[in-house]
């Protein structure tokens, strides 16, 4: 797919609960302006598009681009000029579980588009969002777009770390520290998007240590890996600048009677690891039991709460804590 190609069309992005602010926020800093909004939901935008898509494949906060489908109309309208027209043709297709009229959409896609079905190898996935039809294109998946990360159960989703990130406003050269790192999502995200970074992660798990370290080198990046307990960490007090972390939500990944002594352990050494301008993003499910642990941990206190609504019905909020007293933040 020639990204530098420019095309017309109208384009539906979807994200998660909780990161449509953030998507389009980073639209309107595109070149060119940003592009008018048609339509938004809770989980969506929908845009008109003018130019390449380099720069729109570079956002990190959307993980599915698609096209109307509903119409005909719009699908060829996006063949002869918009995001489809970059595809190999006749357009290799395949059709999700829509329900009882699938078998009825791959005929008419096929009789009135010429298109191939091929559900092993095909760059449009038709799909529904919500009540209506959309052809995603596969080349720009996020997995595609940005490559595929290891993972492990309970791995942070893409998107949700990529706002994570955002909110830890990571500076070139800063210290970064994951505690509970698990594959490494988050510090990887982090090394990507910020030059310079020192990479810290922590775990119990020597097996997804190795996902980070597979995750960081495939990306040219170094991370020092520590095996360890998260509440007892071989590190100098104040020595972290940012500490972005998906701490267990006691649900796929330990328990809620657990965490009841894991959250405040935890806690007292990340504040004992940050300095006054240091900043903490904290992902977590087991929302009372944490935020009664940060008011009964000395020095921090939470300045904002983000719900990044991941797939699979989990409602988990991102905390950004920082240190009591501080009067400067970068």
């Amino acid at each position: 797919m020639d990204l530098d190609q420019p095309v017309r069309d109208h384009l539906i992005l979807r994200t998660l609960p909780g990161a449509v602010d953030y998507l389009a926020e980073e639209l309107r800093s595109v070149d060119g302006g940003a592009p008018p909004v048609l339509a938004r939901t809770r989980n969506s935008l929908r845009i008109a598009w003018t130019g390449p898509l380099r720069e729109l494949a570079a956002v990190r906060y959307f993980d599915v681009l698609g096209i109307p489908a509903q119409d005909l109309g719009d699908v060829r309208r996006s063949i002869d000029e918009g995001v489809l027209s970059l595809l190999e043709q006749p357009i290799r297709f395949r059709v999700g579980a829509i329900g009882d009229d699938r078998w009825d959409v791959r005929d008419e896609l096929e009789a009135a588009l010429g298109w191939a079905n091929s559900a092993d190898d095909w760059s449009v996935n038709v799909d529904r969002m919500g009540d209506e039809l959309i052809a995603q294109v596969g080349p720009l998946f996020l997995t595609r777009r940005f490559g595929e990360l290891e993972r492990m159960p309970a791995s942070t989703n893409p998107v949700v770390a990529a706002v994570m990130v955002r909110l830890a406003k990571i500076e070139p050269g800063d210290v970064v520290l994951d505690p509970f790192c698990g594959a490494g999502t988050l510090l990887t995200l982090a090394g990507e998007q910020t030059p310079g970074l020192t990479l810290i992660g922590n775990d119990l798990n020597p097996s997804w240590l190795e996902l980070t370290r597979a995750n960081l080198e495939r990306r040219g990046l170094q991370g020092q890996l520590i095996e360890g307990d998260a509440a007892h960490l071989p590190l100098d007090d104040g020595s972290a600048d940012r500490i972005v972390s998906n701490i267990p939500f006691g649900k796929r990944i330990g328990s809620h009677g657990g965490n009841v002594d894991l959250y405040p352990a935890a806690l007292r050494e990340i504040a004992r690891l940050m300095h006054s301008r240091s900043r903490a993003v904290l992902l977590t499910d087991d929302k009372r039991l944490f935020t009664q642990s940060v008011q009964r941990t000395p020095l921090i206190r939470v300045v904002k709460e983000i719900m990044l609504e991941q797939h699979g019905g989990l409602h988990p909020t991102a905390y950004v804590i920082s240190k009591r007293g501080s009067s400067r933040r970068r």
